[in-house]
């Protein structure tokens, strides 16, 4: 089975596991960065530890076949920057099993049978201990490569094969709500998997075919670390003192992207679906809307605007599928929350601050207008039009930020054009008084607030709430910042 650890447990083991020097797979940390079997040579490339979204593609176009999403975390590890060369895998056995002989060119015609032998063997000449790679270093390695060197073969991983069930949100195996953490697949079955950009395949392990090869990897001892699993476990988000009495905004500069952070003052409020600040009442109240209920927050920061292509390309290097970089004023969208908490890793290490998502309530609180509200039932205006992109005005595709009028704390579109995650798990409503709330300790689902270009607009309403898996990822589901 593939490991699924809760992550408060996993934090402890990662730790313990830095001290032993143990790595996953019972390797020693003993690696190079070069080698060199007879006078063939090859090289290897650092995995960071780090987490994915597994099964989609790259530009999360597309679903792998017979995969599904789901978040995985991975300890760090060396791989081979190319196939087994024909080259090589003579250097080690004796023998060019490939159908077109190409000393250069990947080995293929070898089955995972006989790469066990190969692994063995190439552990004698160099002295070191070499693996396949589990699918989900695979998917990882190909994905930080940009693809180079991943289209030339199908490529051999160490796992067997398990289908994804039709019911796979309810599988023992596939649990896509949950992280997964170095998971392998199951031991003993006899099919492997077989792996190319976009397809999972089940071949037999004694099976030999043409244009099937495979690739080493090394464990290297960078073990996930608290920085990378605390924000994934996301209980508690860890905060900034901010004092916002002031009032005066920060601005902030990536990559020549421009943005601003509004300082909200703390206070109280009623949280949850209040018929004073409803602009029609002709719907049925959701239930999760219920139990309001007071709520007591320090002071914090929220972005002035939804994060933007541009300042997601800035931070990232590139922007998700269904985003144009051409469009850079635009929302981003198509992002799921393990993709975010990447986004925030990455802002952090650029600015020195502590970005995070908005705890629900913030987000809320900053939508109502804060200790200025009005008590409008959308952000800003009780007028929807003039208030949100919605379902009834933008033809359900995001729009520019700041072109609708902002709210009480000068916030744009906080109703409509994106959805936007927020820190918490999904949990019903308390009946008692709350402060600074942070939502569920366990489970898979997280909250998206506000609406989209595509919602109704009872779906925009302030008070709404949406509950997703945090893998779940869409051209309409965006984030905004909070410090």
């Amino acid at each position: 089975m593939r490991r699924i650890i809760p992550l408060a447990i996993t934090i402890s083991l990662v730790f313990l596991a830095a001290a032993c020097k143990d790595t996953a797979r019972d390797g020693t940390v003993d690696y190079e960065m070069s080698y060199k079997v007879g006078e063939v040579t090859f090289d290897m490339v650092k995995a960071p530890a780090g987490n994915f979204t597994m099964g989609v593609s790259a530009d999360n176009r597309r679903k792998v076949t017979r995969g599904i999403a789901q978040p995985v975390a991975l300890d760090g590890f060396v791989f081979s920057a190319e196939p087994v060369s024909q080259a090589l895998w003579t250097a080690v056995m004796g023998n060019n099993p490939s159908q077109v002989k190409n000393p250069e060119a990947p080995v293929d015609m070898v089955s995972w049978v006989d790469i066990q032998k190969f692994l063995k063997k190439l552990g004698k000449a160099t002295g070191k201990t070499f693996f396949l790679p589990t699918e989900a270093q695979w998917e990882y390695a190909q994905k930080l490569s940009g693809d180079k060197w991943f289209t030339v073969v199908s490529e051999w991983c160490a796992d067997s094969y398990d289908e994804v069930p039709d019911d796979a949100t309810r599988s023992d195996y596939f649990i896509p709500m949950s992280l997964m953490v170095n998971p392998e697949g199951p031991k003993e079955w006899g099919t492997k998997v077989v792996r190319t950009t976009l397809e999972r395949m089940p071949v037999e392990s004694h099976t030999r075919r043409t244009h099937v090869g495979f690739r080493l990897v090394q464990p290297d001892g960078d073990v996930l670390t608290e920085e990378i699993m605390a924000p994934l476990d996301g209980v508690a988000p860890v905060r900034e003192k901010i004092d916002a009495s002031s009032g005066v905004p920060e601005y902030f500069n990536v990559g020549g992207v421009p943005f601003k952070m509004v300082m909200v003052q703390g206070g109280s409020f009623l949280m949850g679906f209040n018929t004073t600040d409803s602009p029609y009442l002709d719907f049925k109240v959701p239930d999760n809307e219920k139990n309001v209920h007071e709520v007591t927050l320090d002071d914090f920061a929220i972005g002035e605007t939804e994060v933007t292509v541009g300042l997601w390309n800035a931070v990232m290097g590139s922007v998700p599928y269904l985003n144009d970089i051409s469009e850079p004023d635009k929302p981003v969208g198509n992002v799921s929350w393990y993709d975010c908490q990447i986004f925030l890793r990455k802002i952090n290490a650029l600015t020195g601050r502590t970005f995070r998502l908005p705890t629900e309530a913030e987000w809320e609180y900053a939508a109502r207008g804060g200790k200025v509200s009005r008590h409008y039932g959308f952000s800003g205006s009780n007028d929807m039009k003039a208030a949100m992109w919605f379902l009834d005005n933008a033809d359900s595709k995001p729009r520019k930020v700041k072109t609708k009028i902002p709210n009480e704390l000068g916030l744009y579109d906080m109703s409509g054009n994106v959805w936007e995650w927020c820190h918490d798990r999904a949990e019903e409503y308390t009946t008692g008084p709350a402060v600074n709330p942070v939502g569920a300790e366990s489970g898979g689902t997280r909250i998206l607030r506000g609406g989209s270009c595509a919602s109704r607009w009872d779906a925009c309403r302030i008070s709404n709430r949406s509950y997703m898996p945090g893998k779940n990822f869409k051209g309409t589901f965006g984030l905004r910042l909070a410090l």
